[in-house]
């Protein structure tokens, strides 16, 4: 495991705060809970695995779209 630092590896633009509810049992499949988008603020609630991909899918390319930085991909 690499020790952490600080440091320029990821930017803000590229950064979310995913927090799950305390409902959430993966062992069953039930995945609820809050997706940030760290530089913007913008949250969003879901309410499954699939609606956690979707958000992700829409704000990115949100971020994407509105960022004056280039996005490193895989970073």
């Amino acid at each position: 495991m690499k020790a952490l630092q600080r440091g320029r590896d990821f930017q803000r633009v590229g950064a979310f705060v995913v927090q799950f509810r305390t409902a959430t049992d993966f062992e069953v499949g039930r995945v609820e809970g809050r997706l940030e988008h760290i530089a913007s603020g913008v949250t969003a609630h879901f309410e499954s695995a699939a609606e956690l991909l979707e958000l992700f899918a829409r704000l990115w390319k949100d971020v994407q779209a509105d960022s004056p930085f280039e996005i490193q991909e895989g970073v």
